[in-house]
């Protein structure tokens, strides 16, 4: 329950990142929207990630009566079906066929509906990390990694005046995320662990291709973190090497996704959680 009788009081979210070197909690003001403590735990060579979550998650810092929403971004592989012809009983067999080395004795299948992509993302989480995170916080909602930013990029997209096709690439936390729609529905989604700027451009410019976009008149936009990060010096790389084969290539930072947020612009807070956070706004 919260804490009542104090005027200082302020109702704060805990958001935890889930990767497979670890995972990071973040402490933000809901009423501000400011961070108010992100912290990053790496898990060494055999140890539990489940036993160091629960010992992370006991400490008050994580565990307190000011804390009255817990959201869980789960950076698994994912695969996304269309929402009408999604059935919660299949979903698992949907994954497995996808990700067929997937344990269903340790993982369990879950899915993040994305009504305005009419679409359903499906990801694996391992079952005792989730027991944890359940222990602490019973009514904790899970999200699937890319799902929110996906949802944003969609609502930018559909606020462009013009009718060229776009292609968005999101550069972050060390790989980037390429994605494209078509008439309002997700058309492509792909995501490469790299930071080089010649990888980048060769993945970049193999999806183009595929997707039969047209380099004089379709758009390409990259999408970086905040200014002052690693990102912004390979955006430049970037931005000169793609000019040589496309006409047009915009750029954007995370402020431009949600302007006017004080958590836009926060540095330690990856893009896929600022879309979780701030896809409300």
């Amino acid at each position: 329950m919260p804490a009542t009788g104090s005027k200082s009081y302020h109702p704060l979210s805990l958001s935890i990142r889930l990767r497979a070197d670890g995972f990071s909690f973040f402490v933000c003001d809901t009423q501000s929207n400011s961070l108010i403590r992100g912290e990053h735990f790496r898990i060494d060579d055999g140890e539990s990630v489940a036993l160091r979550l629960q010992h992370e998650l006991a400490r008050s810092d994580y565990y307190n009566r000011q804390i009255e929403q817990a959201f869980v971004l789960v950076d698994t592989p994912s695969t996304h079906v269309p929402l009408e012809e999604f059935h919660r009983g299949e979903a698992a067999d949907l994954y497995h066929f996808t990700f067929a080395q997937t344990d269903s004795q340790t993982q369990r299948v879950a899915y993040t509906i994305l009504p305005e992509l009419e679409s359903v993302a499906l990801y694996a989480i391992p079952r005792d990390v989730e027991e944890v995170i359940l222990q602490y916080y019973p009514m904790a909602r899970f999200f699937a990694a890319r799902a929110m930013l996906t949802e944003r990029l969609l609502h930018l997209h559909e606020d462009t005046a013009d009718q060229a096709a776009r292609l968005y690439v999101c550069l972050y936390d060390g790989r980037i995320d390429v994605i494209a729609f078509a008439d309002s529905h997700l058309r492509f989604l792909n995501t490469f662990a790299t930071t080089k700027p010649a990888n980048i451009q060769y993945f970049v410019l193999n999806v183009w291709q595929m997707l039969g976009l047209d380099p004089e008149n379709d758009r390409l936009v990259l999408i970086s973190e905040v200014p002052g990060t690693d990102a912004e010096s390979t955006l430049t790389a970037l931005q000169q090497g793609f000019a040589l084969y496309l006409r047009h290539t915009d750029t954007l930072i995370s402020d431009d996704l949600f302007p006017r947020v004080p958590l836009a612009r926060e540095r330690q807070l990856p893009l896929d959680l600022k879309a979780l956070l701030l896809n409300r706004i």
